[in-house]
């Protein structure tokens, strides 16, 4: 089992400050960085295509300075843990994809969680990032793919998992409503904006639905403008119905009914 994190739409995040942020991830897991790579376009003699080249976390630090790195990827590799015991990942539209930092650890949510909340606390008072999520994935490469919508990994299975990757900016050219019209689901934590918490929900804010009654999560406020919304899992799956079927999750599948079973005459 693995743990993940995604923090979305972070175009307003330096590379330099995302690297500092990484460092602060792998110490608040109790993990080292133990390998750099970043990414870059190399040339065959058909076409341009994205390269990923290793190098030192110093190197890396010096290339970001001298502005020749927009996009990396830190890791922390253990004997056991395949493709690694955790990585932190910055990412631009500049190679493809859309502006994000992802996290994941090969470590069971339970283990890892207050570890990864407190990071989130820390990080979002210095890094501007209106949305984020904190997951548990079968595998931490599930929970990597999963941060940037790839592969077709879903982890609920009242969940389009392509619904999502159509909805980034960068080469979808998506509308990014999970910036603060929508959610993409609902997670057991969730890094949302005062926007997030004006959307109507059973006739009421999505703020004031959550503090209404119990089992629908705990709410507080961590910077500015952004809250954490945790939930337990014993609650996870009814309040995802009841957000699903408010029309508040982009990536939200109504479970198909089951059909009786057929009587012989």
């Amino acid at each position: 089992m693995g743990t993940g994190l995604a923090m979305y739409d972070t175009n307003e995040v330096t590379p330099m400050e995302a690297c500092i942020a990484g460092e602060s991830f792998f110490e608040a897991i109790g993990a080292k960085v133990t390998a750099a790579c970043y990414y870059t376009y190399n040339k065959d003699e058909d076409e341009r295509y994205v390269d990923l080249i290793e190098t030192s976390l110093s190197e890396l630090k010096r290339k970001i300075i001298s502005k020749e790195v927009t996009a990396f990827r830190l890791y922390n590799e253990q004997i056991g843990h395949s493709p690694w015991f955790a990585s932190f990942g910055y990412m631009n539209d500049e190679f493809g994809s859309f502006h994000h930092i992802d996290a994941q650890c090969d470590v069971p949510m339970d283990d890892i969680y207050t570890n990864f909340i407190g990071f989130v606390e820390d990080v979002s008072k210095k890094i501007s990032c209106p949305y984020g999520i904190v997951y548990a994935a079968p595998k931490v490469s599930d929970a990597f793919y999963y941060a940037q919508g790839e592969n077709l990994v879903k982890l609920f299975p009242y969940e389009n998992p392509r619904i999502f990757k159509e909805e980034t900016p960068g080469r979808f050219k998506g509308k990014a409503r999970y910036r603060g019209d929508m959610l993409r689901m609902v997670y057991p934590c969730n890094v949302i904006n005062g926007n997030h918490l004006h959307m109507k929900i059973q006739g009421m804010t999505l703020g004031e639905w959550i503090v209404k009654e119990g089992g629908r999560g705990s709410l507080r406020k961590i910077s500015h403008d952004l809250w954490l919304w945790e939930i337990g899992r014993d609650d996870l799956e009814g309040v995802s119905q009841w957000c699903g079927e408010a029309g508040i999750l982009l990536a939200w599948k109504p479970p198909v009914p089951t059909k009786p079973p057929r009587m012989l005459p």
